[in-house]
């Protein structure tokens, strides 16, 4: 009694461990059923090894000879490569297969304990020679050539990844292998391994859990850009067919070239729902123009539009300006009874391109593009939409009465970039 006294306060953080995994792999997760099964398993084996352990040495306290003493010195040897086949099999699909050392190493003592069972029976007497008594260290070793071979093509070959932490975490397995396999440090190979086996399902929870995360964020932000790529303002359409109504009365060659233009900017807006991704911003200038176009067929000469474009070559998100210049025209041009300007230049600084699109319209206060529903959502989604495609963000600045200027820098590295999808980005503020 005193003895499972001692163990159990010896192993106490040991087995607070294996019962803590227990606990941790019952819980609901989008941890694969198969590693947690896995896991259980290894922690069980850890259990059995430490109980093992425990029964030899309160055997060997008390002098017992005979079958005893002999299963659990073959049990303790047997099994002592075997958590490292597990921790091999946490990492490599093909597990199955990186037993077959282990079973080489048990079928070892096997022969060994039938060789010489006729000597055990008559004298009870068991003293393995330091071949027998440490042949689990060769098969140890093999373990780690192929757990190194293993993790090389994983973590330094297909991946990035800095090799660091997993140095740390070799050294560290490696260290209490050897400390318990030479006796520095008798049994510190299993609650280290028990806590590599906690710490590596922990990180694979969190790194799945990420995951999941990261895939609803993609598919919310792709509803999103949907719902923006497919806003059409219904009093733009509204007005553009009751302008083109009564132009037919009037100047009925007009009202057919405003037809094919109105029905080119539809055929875009449909064409651009289709695309994800970037598009020449000549292509988007031509879009904008086309929108230009029409309103003015509306405004007459209350709407002046002024182009300074001396660079073209490169790309932007689909229908990203043109909310940017519908809200220069709805909410800064049309407000006010003389109209006003709206200027568009682009120009190259460097690597970069940079877009200007400003108006002498009235203005506004940009707090309200944080605001759902406000009248300037168009702005904060194009902000979205450029963040998420090209990594920049526009920046505005505005005055009541005045008007508002937004700026978008486009990165020299990112001018034919292409959406990149996945990345986790909040919108933390819009520049101003």
């Amino acid at each position: 009694m005193n003895y499972l006294h001692n163990y159990l306060t010896e192993n106490f953080i040991f087995i607070m461990i294996i019962v803590g995994t227990y606990f941790v792999v019952s819980m609901k997760s989008t941890v694969d059923l198969s590693l947690k099964t896995r896991m259980v398993i290894n922690m069980s084996l850890l259990l059995a090894m430490s109980i093992n352990d425990a029964y030899l040495n309160y055997l060997n306290e008390i002098n017992a000879v005979g079958w005893q003493v002999f299963v659990a010195e073959v049990l303790y040897y047997a099994t002592k490569p075997l958590p490292m086949a597990a921790l091999i099999g946490m990492s490599d699909k093909t597990y199955k297969r990186n037993y077959i050392p282990a079973l080489i190493n048990l079928v070892l003592y096997i022969c060994y304990f039938w060789y010489d069972r006729t000597a055990v029976l008559s004298s009870g007497v068991v003293e393995p020679n330091f071949l027998v008594r440490h042949t689990y260290i060769v098969t140890e070793w093999v373990y780690w050539v192929i757990f190194l071979c293993i993790l090389n093509v994983k973590f330094y070959k297909k991946t990035n990844n800095n090799p660091l932490g997993i140095f740390l975490y070799i050294s560290i397995l490696m260290t209490a292998n050897i400390m318990d396999s030479f006796g520095i440090r008798p049994g510190i190979m299993l609650k280290t391994y028990a806590v590599a086996f906690l710490l590596y399902y922990l990180i694979i929870h969190v790194y799945i859990s990420q995951q999941v995360n990261e895939e609803k964020d993609i598919k919310l932000r792709e509803q999103r850009l949907s719902m923006m790529l497919s806003q059409i303002q219904p009093h733009f359409l509204y007005n553009t067919l009751n302008t083109i109504t009564a132009l037919c009365r009037i100047n009925p060659k007009l009202a057919e070239e405003t037809t094919v233009k109105f029905s080119k900017y539809l055929r875009e807006n449909m064409y651009s729902m289709g695309k994800a991704d970037t598009h020449p911003f000549e292509q988007e200038l031509e879009h904008i123009k086309i929108y230009l176009e029409i309103e003015k067929l509306r405004f007459g000469d209350r709407l002046n539009v002024e182009y300074h474009i001396e660079a073209t070559d490169f790309e932007v998100p689909v229908l990203t300006l043109q909310p940017i210049v519908e809200n220069a025209v709805k909410h800064g041009i049309c407000k006010r009874i003389e109209g006003g300007t709206i200027r568009i230049e682009t120009r190259k600084s460097g690597n970069d391109r940079i877009i200007v699109i400003a108006d002498n319209g009235e203005g506004f206060d940009t707090s309200d593009i944080y605001s759902d529903g406000k009248p300037h959502i168009g702005i904060f989604n194009a902000n979205e939409r450029l963040k998420n495609t090209l990594k920049t963000e526009m920046e505005i600045s505005s005055l009541v009465g005045v008007g508002t200027k937004v700026t978008i820098i486009i990165p020299g590295k990112k001018a034919a970039i292409k959406e990149l999808v996945g990345d986790r980005r909040e919108i933390h503020s819009i520049g101003r």
